[in-house]
């Protein structure tokens, strides 16, 4: 529904501007195509199709009620173009949280998994460029996210519990909850350990 009835403003709103553009294809046309006076097409043509229609199309242009009927669906095309513009910025930030929380969960699982014996950071050295990325994208898209201080902790307990918890919401589309409850782990998370 919402796409046809946008193609048929955009439409309603094209044929507005006809008469816009008249005047000017209307003087391109008299001095390029009819400028040689000669030719029997250019003649026929002239007196039979161009008068006519650009006369017509140049009175509707001046009259008052068209000028406010395209000035205003040029305001509602404006508004279908910025909400259309909206929307879409809205559907895409929420398939890249979605697919944040996706990677939160599986670093999660990832790490809890090698951090079972002991080793820690050492036995996740392999995993720390996908996890600064993930956590670097974290805050791109505004949800707190903890620095490289994460491998000071003396486990990954907080780590694999926040990347669960956050990447839980962030799945389910819980936007506003992921974004409390990553800062909630912030004073977990953020704390330089001392040695």
């Amino acid at each position: 529904m919402y796409r046809v009835l946008k193609s048929l403003l955009f439409g309603i709103w094209g044929l507005l501007l006809i008469p816009l553009i008249a005047p000017v294809l209307k003087k391109w046309l008299e001095e390029n195509v009819f400028a040689d006076p000669g030719s029997g097409a250019t003649s026929a043509f002239r007196d039979a199709a161009a008068a006519p229609a650009f006369t017509s199309l140049l009175a509707l242009g001046q009259q008052p009620w068209f000028r406010f009927a395209l000035a205003f669906l040029t305001g509602v095309m404006v508004g279908v173009s910025l909400e259309w513009l909206s929307r879409k910025s809205g559907e895409k930030k929420a398939a890249a949280l979605r697919s944040l929380g996706w990677k939160f969960r599986s670093l999660s699982e990832s790490i809890r998994i090698r951090t079972a014996s002991p080793g820690w950071p050492d036995n996740v050295r392999d995993l720390k460029p996908a996890l600064l990325s993930v956590l670097g994208n974290a805050r791109k898209l505004g949800v707190w996210a903890p620095n490289e201080h994460v491998y000071q902790l003396p486990d990954a307990t907080f780590l694999c519990e926040y990347l669960r918890c956050v990447g839980r919401f962030l799945e389910d589309g819980d936007f506003d909850d992921a974004r409390k409850e990553a800062l909630s782990w912030g004073p977990f998370l953020d704390k330089e350990v001392k040695s």
